[in-house]
């Protein structure tokens, strides 16, 4: 499953089809998180790398068991992944 952590302006300018998001930058942020699936496994992605790789540290605390990746930046993601960009 593809996560999205970046915030609700910057998912408008484009995301990956199919992502589900989660605002890093809100405060309910860890609520968000404890609401997905732990068992399934995230590629995570924000714009450019770093918001994402707290995030995969946070859902790894929050008892992810999944595989979690950190894909880095929209572009990033869309190239490890094969998914397109859309608006």
């Amino acid at each position: 499953m593809i996560l999205d952590v970046r915030t609700p302006e910057e998912i408008a300018e484009g995301h990956l089809e199919g992502a589900v998001f989660a605002d890093f930058k809100s405060e309910d942020f860890r609520d968000k998180l404890q609401e997905l699936d732990k068992a399934v496994d995230y590629v995570v992605h924000c714009r450019s790398g770093q918001r994402s790789e707290k995030a995969v540290e946070i859902m790894t605390e929050l008892g992810f068991t999944g595989n979690l990746v950190n894909a880095g930046g929209l572009e990033d993601a869309a190239e490890s992944t094969g998914l397109p960009i859309v608006k």
